[in-house]
């Protein structure tokens, strides 16, 4: 019985570890629009956690302000059925940010990828440490990287990590 348990849970760490790895390469990105992105099979979550995400809105009101059509653009690299603990959340929370802030989706690149090393066509001007990953371009140049910042903020202060729409708005800033 024991070597049954133990086959099991071996079995279980590596469908958790393989889910959250990023060893695929030489695949293309797909992109896609939000719509594709909700009927796609592997984001069937992605509407639910929209839904639930609730941002700042003396933040949402500062993104509104700050956001400028002419110069700002967004680019979201996200994971199908990416269960990574609190990661996964960020695209959602992203989007419905947008959302209340009156963003056309729009103005968002949307790529599904299987691995953060998969091509893609910023590949010489942006590299994606891990899914999912945000980026704010101002005109053809990226200057911020959402997911990385909330992701570092999360590693150095836990307990009062940044909020997805917090970093955005330090992107818009720059």
């Amino acid at each position: 019985m024991k070597n049954i348990f133990k086959a099991v849970f071996a079995v279980l760490f590596a469908v958790v570890f393989i889910s959250c790895s990023d060893e695929n390469t030489n695949i293309n990105a797909e992109k896609m629009t939000f719509e594709e992105l909700e009927k796609t099979p592997g984001y069937t979550w992605f509407s639910f956690e929209i839904d639930k995400y609730e941002p700042e809105n003396n933040v949402v009101l500062d993104i509104k302000e700050k956001f400028d059509p002419s110069k700002h653009r967004f680019i979201l690299f996200v994971k199908p059925s990416c269960s990574c603990p609190g990661k996964h959340l960020q695209s959602p929370g992203f989007v419905k940010t947008l959302e209340n802030a009156g963003i056309s989706i729009d103005k968002c690149e949307i790529f599904s990828m299987s691995s953060a090393t998969n091509l893609h066509p910023y590949m010489d001007i942006i590299k994606i440490n891990e899914l999912p990953s945000i980026i704010v371009m101002k005109g053809d140049i990226p200057v911020y990287s959402v997911s990385d910042t909330v992701n570092k903020s999360v590693i150095y202060n836990p307990n009062a990590s940044l909020k997805v729409e917090q970093a955005l708005l330090l992107g818009l800033e720059k």
